[in-house]
């Protein structure tokens, strides 16, 4: 009889048939499973595999972490973007492998683990120079703890009960421009604008972050319809294997990417400047996008070179989100013009309270007593 594939044959009655050997009743005979075509028999004998290398998984309970962890990133590779994959994955290869990936599940205890952390967060920087971030360490720990519920939901260990303290991340107050400077800031800009200046009011009349800024081209602003359409972010990659390199990718979340109106003096700037431009990038004076730590050191220079005190580039987006609130825009259009997924990131994380803006507040509660 004509074969085809391993332990796969066309029977005389037109049939395929498949044949495999049984490893979980002992006996070791063979089976066969039959199909219509040899497609449908691969599918079958594909299944029974699957199901077979599951059932020995299973009763081995105890697997090594590092199979568990491996198998935790190859899943969340299908739904991560590229940033966030390769962030997973350094820090599974350069800080818990190397201390955790040995311990079978059952030893990972809730003591185990959290001596882990507490040594990252004290001396886990791999040049010896000191401990880590709050926040990188609170990435590992969401890492151990996902792969953790993954084994157990996928039965690939016993049920897991393990309390693992993360680190708390202090929040600061990110210092943004009072209203003097940034009226200050905005005629420097567009006194004589060049392309760091140029950048410096999209992010400040628009709330774009700094690799939108830098990712945007030409063809994303609509001088017909007078819309920016934020569609890209550079975003650095950290790769285990070659280090740290810039890539052109979506935006931070679904959301972000969104159509903004541009303001009428941002527009004739904009209009102005469209036909002398250098690069399809707006704010890059060469073939590829402008790197955001390049950008940001000439934004710094700017700033002193205006005698404004020192800021972080991101406070200009919120800078804008506050002066948005403070002249009555709706928090709904501003929520979509930043970006966000719901209104309260934009306002527990991006509106700050100025002292006037609370004076004006408590100035309606005054007149209402009167």
């Amino acid at each position: 009889m004509p074969k085809r594939g391993e332990n796969v044959r066309k029977r005389k009655d037109g049939r395929w048939e498949g044949r495999y050997r049984n490893k979980n009743d002992g006996s070791g005979k063979y089976h066969s499973v039959y199909g219509h075509s040899y497609k449908e028999v691969k599918e079958k004998l594909k299944e029974i595999e699957k199901a077979t290398d599951t059932n020995e998984m299973l009763q081995n309970k105890d697997p090594i972490f590092q199979e568990v962890l491996l198998q935790w990133l190859h899943m969340n590779c299908m739904r991560c973007k590229e940033a966030t994959e390769n962030k997973y994955e350094y820090l599974i290869y350069r800080h818990i492998l190397p201390e955790l990936g040995n311990c079978k599940v059952s030893e990972l205890s809730s003591q185990r683990i959290n001596e882990f952390i507490i040594k990252k967060s004290k001396s886990g920087r791999l040049n010896a120079s000191g401990g880590l971030s709050a926040a990188y360490v609170r990435s590992m720990t969401l890492i151990i703890t996902s792969a953790l519920h993954f084994a157990e939901m996928e039965q690939l260990c016993n049920p897991v009960s393990i309390h693992i303290c993360r680190p708390s991340v202090e929040k600061k107050e990110l210092q943004i421009l009072n209203i003097e400077a940034q009226k200050s800031l905005e005629r420097i800009c567009f006194y004589k604008t060049d392309l760091t200046k140029l950048g410096v009011l999209l992010s400040l009349l628009l709330g774009l972050r700094l690799g939108e800024v830098c990712a945007l081209t030409w063809k994303n602003i609509d001088l017909t319809t007078h819309v920016v359409h934020v569609r890209a972010t550079v975003t650095r990659v950290k790769k285990r294997e070659n280090g740290i390199y810039l890539t052109i990718g979506k935006p931070k979340t679904k959301t972000s990417e969104r159509d903004i109106p541009i303001p009428n003096r941002l527009y004739m700037l904009l209009q102005q400047m469209y036909p002398n431009r250098v690069s399809d990038y707006v704010i890059s004076n060469q073939e590829s996008f402008l790197n955001p730590r390049t950008y940001e050191y000439r934004f710094q220079r700017l700033l002193t070179c205006c005698g404004i005190p020192l800021i972080n580039y991101h406070a200009l987006r919120h800078t804008f989100a506050t002066r948005c609130i403070e002249a009555g825009v709706d928090v709904k259009s501003l929520s979509e013009i930043l970006g966000h997924a719901n209104i309260s990131i934009t306002m527990n994380t991006y509106v700050h309270s100025s002292m006037e803006l609370k004076r004006a507040q408590m100035e309606k509660l005054e007149q209402l007593v009167q």
